[in-house]
């Protein structure tokens, strides 16, 4: 639907609400467990999810290229078209399902692209619901704050990533035209954006965490979350973005990737409580952190230096 040259924008709105949406949450959660009963927060949910369904079931159209082609052939098409019995309608959706699921996996198992951009994006996604997970018990537990008003500092979030949506989408397609405009483009144009967040992350999180532990003012903690929630999401976007330019199929790709990542993203707030219980929330984000340092931060230098000899390998001839 979009250019590389022009993807920084759609990405930045695609990928703003599968982030957004776990830091509104909690805001509209703290208010209705305080003032309402319980099981209104399901009743919410549901009322919520309908109404986006139907909404994206009247306004949104096919996209999908494949299908698109095959409409437009059809149309033009002077042979009659091939009527399909019920028997193999269903084996024919069979296959297609069959190649739906088994594609993400098999990009998982013999690409080193894939392998190396699950291993960043899981650790970027994995600090990032564990700080989800352990937010509110900040404000309510160490800051004697109500739910309602422990819930309104995920503000801070919210502000971090649609300042990253706003400024973000238009600095990566400028950085992209710009790379291209010298030589051919290719997917490690992403790179330089990337490494904007990369180096931001780190910063917040020690700035959220050394705060909170010395109990300053809680507009300081909220300014090292919206730090680390602008770097957060910057990375993701130029991830996304590096995927949908080298891979055909792009979501298969993204799919592949996020196989790992949200096995991380489920693990990370199992051990995060007991992790801050004992080294409190200062030396806690200074072990992610340097985790971080470690493992995300060489991502850029990667991708640039060895991204296109690392595109060209397969672990598995002939895929």
């Amino acid at each position: 639907m979009f250019r590389a040259k022009d993807r920084g924008k759609s990405l930045a709105l695609a990928s703003l609400l599968p982030y957004l949406g776990p830091a509104v949450g909690p805001i509209v959660g703290g208010s209705v467990s305080q003032y309402l009963q319980w099981h209104w927060l399901f009743w919410i949910i549901s009322i919520v999810d309908a109404a986006v369904a139907i909404i994206g079931l009247l306004l949104l159209r096919e996209s999908y290229t494949p299908v698109l082609l095959r409409r437009k052939a059809a149309l033009k098409s002077t042979v009659s078209p091939v009527i399909l019995s019920p028997r193999a309608k269903f084996t024919d959706f069979c296959t297609r399902l069959r190649t739906g699921v088994a594609r993400p996996v098999t990009l998982l198992l013999n690409r080193p692209t894939i392998q190396l951009l699950a291993l960043w994006f899981g650790l970027n996604f994995g600090i990032y619901t564990l700080m989800l997970s352990t937010y509110a018990n900040i404000w309510i537990v160490k800051y004697q704050q109500t739910p309602t008003r422990a819930a309104l500092n995920y503000v801070a979030i919210v502000v971090g990533m649609t300042t990253a949506t706003q400024a973000g989408g238009p600095v990566m397609d400028y950085i992209y035209r710009r790379l291209s405009a010298r030589s051919p483009p290719r997917p490690e144009f992403r790179a330089p954006y990337m490494a904007i967040g990369v180096l931001l992350v780190p910063v917040g999180l020690l700035l959220f965490g050394w705060a909170a532990r010395a109990h300053t003012h809680w507009a300081v903690v909220d300014v090292g979350v919206a730090i680390f929630a602008f770097g957060n999401f910057l990375f993701a976007q130029a991830q996304l973005a590096y995927l949908l330019d080298e891979f055909e199929h792009g979501a298969s790709a993204n799919a592949a990737a996020r196989l790992l990542s949200h096995v991380i993203g489920f693990l990370f707030p199992i051990f995060g409580p007991a992790m801050y219980a004992r080294l409190g929330f200062g030396w806690g984000n200074t072990l992610l952190a340097g985790m971080w340092i470690l493992i995300g931060v060489p991502a850029p230098a990667v991708l640039w230096i060895w991204g296109e000899r690392l595109r060209g390998i397969r672990w598995r001839k002939g895929e």
